[in-house]
C-alpha cells in the first residue's frame, strides 16, 4: 500500500495497512537537516528538494508543504530567513476603529497555474506515492494576527465582537479562496487548517463557539466540496472543547498536545472523538523527541500505538512539529515502530 493510499484511508477513519506516519516538521528542523551545509535555501527549487528528501528520509507517507504556492525559481532565502527569525512585521498601523474589512475583498488574490510550481515540483520529486499536503490559517487567526499585538485583539473580541467578527469573515473568505488555489491548481490532497489561538489558554469556550468553530466551519465545507480532505491544527490545552472541535466538519484533529505542553491524553480523546473524526499526534517533541532517552522515546511512540490504533482512523505523529534540533535518528523513529509494531493485517 501506498503513502497516499495510507494516509487517504486512515483520513476517512477506516483501517489501512498499517498506522501512517506523517509529521509536520519546523521550519528550521527542514534547514538544518535537509538542506546543503544545514543553511537556509536561495531557491525554492532547493527548499522544496530539502522537504521531500526528509519525508522520505523519515518515512513519513506524505508531506505539509510550507510553500505550496510559489513560482518557478523564485528567491525565498528572505521570507524563510523572516520566519525562522520572527522578525516583526513593524505593524503600527492597524487601528481596529478604522478598519473596513468590506473594501478590503477587493484584494482577494486571483491565483493562477503558474502560483503552485512549488506543489507541482514536490509532486514530480514525490511521484503519486506520497501524500501531499497544504495549509491555510481559519479566518479568526487570521484577524487576530493582523493586530499589532495578541492583547488588542483578544480586547477586541470584547469590546466590539461585531465589528471583530467581520473581520473574521473577511478573512475567512481569503482563506478559502486559498485552499482552494491549492487543491484545484496546486493538486494538493489535503488542507491543515492552522488554527494556534484557540485553545483554553487564549478562549473560553463560549467565545471558541462563538469566533472560532463558524470560521472553521465555513473553512472544512468549502475544502470538502472539493474533495479533499481537513483536519484541524490546534496547540496546547484542548481537553475541554475536543467534542467542539469534532463538530467543525473537518476529518480530523491534531496536535492534541499531552502535559506539560496541553492536557490532551490520546486514549481519552479516542474514546471521546475517535469515531467521529481522524486523530493526528499525540508524541511530545521537546520533552519525549528532543529530551528523553531512547527508552523513553520508544515507550511514548509504542503508547501512541496502542492507544490510537483501535478501529483505525489513526496517524502517528508529534503533537505540533517536530522541534528544530530533534536528531533525525529519533523522528525516523516513528516509522520504524510503525511498521514493527503498527500493522492491522
Amino acid at each position: 500500500m501506498t503513502g497516499l493510499e495510507r494516509l487517504n484511508i486512515a483520513m476517512k477513519c477506516q483501517q489501512p495497512d498499517r498506522v501512517p506516519v506523517w509529521c509536520p516538521l519546523s521550519l528550521e528542523h527542514i534547514v538544518r537537516n535537509g538542506t546543503k551545509n544545514g543553511s537556509i535555501p536561495d531557491t525554492i527549487e532547493e527548499f522544496v528538494d530539502a522537504e521531500c528528501k526528509l519525508t522520505k528520509q523519515y518515512g513519513f507517507d506524505g508531506v505539509v508543504l510550507y510553500l505550496p504556492g510559489i513560482r518557478k525559481c523564485s528567491k525565498v532565502s528572505t521570507l524563510l530567513n523572516e520566519m525562522i527569525n520572527k522578525i516583526p512585521e513593524g505593524n503600527t498601523t492597524h487601528i481596529f476603529e478604522q478598519a473596513d474589512p468590506e473594501k478590503w475583498k477587493r484584494e482577494i488574490y486571483e491565483h493562477q497555474l503558474e502560483d503552485f510550481y512549488s506543489a507541482h515540483l514536490a509532486r514530480e520529486i514525490l511521484g503519486t506515492i506520497y501524500h501531499i499536503g497544504g495549509w491555510t490559517p481559519d479566518g479568526f487567526s487570521k484577524a487576530v494576527q493582523w493586530f499589532p499585538r495578541l492583547d488588542d485583539a483578544m480586547i477586541a473580541t470584547l469590546e466590539d465582537p461585531s465589528r471583530f467578527k467581520v473581520m473574521v469573515n473577511y478573512f475567512d473568505e481569503q482563506s478559502i479562496h486559498w485552499a482552494k488555489a491549492q487543491i484545484e491548481l496546486g493538486g494538493i490532497e489535503s488542507i491543515h487548517i492552522s488554527s494556534p489561538y484557540a485553545g483554553s489558554s487564549f478562549l473560553s469556550l463560549k467565545a471558541y463557539k462563538e469566533f472560532v468553530l463558524p470560521s472553521v466551519k465555513k473553512l472544512a465545507e468549502a475544502i470538502k466540496s472539493l474533495g479533499a480532505f481537513t483536519y484541524l491544527h490546534t496547540c496546547g490545552f484542548l481537553s475541554d472543547r475536543l467534542e467542539i472541535l469534532a463538530e467543525s466538519r473537518v476529518d480530523g484533529i491534531e496536535c492534541m498536545d499531552p502535559p506539560p505542553l496541553g492536557n490532551v491524553e490520546l486514549s481519552d480523546a479516542k474514546k471521546r472523538i475517535g469515531d467521529k473524526v481522524f486523530l493526528k499526534g499525540n508524541i511530545d517533541s521537546v520533552n519525549v523527541l528532543l529530551r528523553g532517552s531512547d527508552e523513553e522515546v520508544d515507550k511514548a511512540i509504542l503508547k501512541c500505538l496502542k492507544d490510537g490504533m483501535p478501529g483505525g482512523g489513526y496517524i502517528l505523529s508529534t503533537a505540533c512539529s517536530v522541534a528544530p534540533l530533534v536528531p533525525p535518528e529519533r523522528v525516523k523513529r516513528l516509522s520504524e515502530l510503525a511498521e514493527k509494531c503498527g500493522k492491522y493485517n
